[in-house]
């Protein structure tokens, strides 16, 4: 079955089937089974200080590869130090559940009186936070075809659950939407 050709809701069902009395894994992702992610950009600045206070500092979304740049760190001082990655791939993009931590710092940080100089700017409010791969534990998100790789029927067969939901689209870390909430409650016995 092409990718094409299938719903884009996944799901499988154990031999037990669907309302057996025994007790049953089952698995959620709030991302998409086709390796598209959310468009979030490595190497991007994420947020960035502007506020007198915070000038200089950057966080940056996660970049495959070694001794890669993620923050630039600085808050009352002229130092600056940085902060640096290697063996990590470009999660923030990956398909999965996103949270918004980036926009929850920037809302802190710009809700201060301004007169602190925390402000910041913020361009990339949200990223992946849990991938689609490690919700439903398919494979080890340890590179950027691990990640966005379209999930295949094989590998849904192979996972530890004996039922699998994703998303047809990347949706918000544990959003409670009727497409998954109703395939959930139709697996309760």
């Amino acid at each position: 079955m092409t990718s094409a050709s299938r719903s884009c809701a996944r799901w499988k069902r154990s031999a037990a089937g669907p309302r057996s009395r025994q007790t049953r894994l089952v698995a959620l992702a709030n991302g998409p089974d086709t390796g598209a992610g959310s468009g979030v950009a490595p190497g991007a600045d994420a947020l960035t200080g502007e506020g007198i206070t915070v000038f200089g500092t950057k966080l940056r979304t996660q970049s495959e590869g070694e001794n890669q740049l993620v923050a630039n760190l600085r808050v009352l001082t002229i130092l600056k130090r940085e902060a640096r990655t290697s063996g990590l791939p470009d999660i923030d993009g990956a398909p999965g559940g996103t949270l918004d931590s980036f926009g929850i710092l920037a809302d802190v940080l710009n809700a201060l009186p301004p007169l602190l100089g925390f402000r910041v700017d913020n361009p990339i409010r949200n990223h992946c936070f849990v991938p689609a791969v490690s919700a439903i534990a398919v494979r080890e998100p340890a590179t950027h075809d691990d990640l966005h790789t379209p999930i295949s029927d094989e590998e849904l067969e192979e996972t530890p659950f004996h039922a699998v939901k994703l998303a047809c689209q990347n949706e918000t870390h544990t959003l409670v939407t009727e497409e998954l909430s109703t395939w959930l409650l139709d697996q309760l016995p």
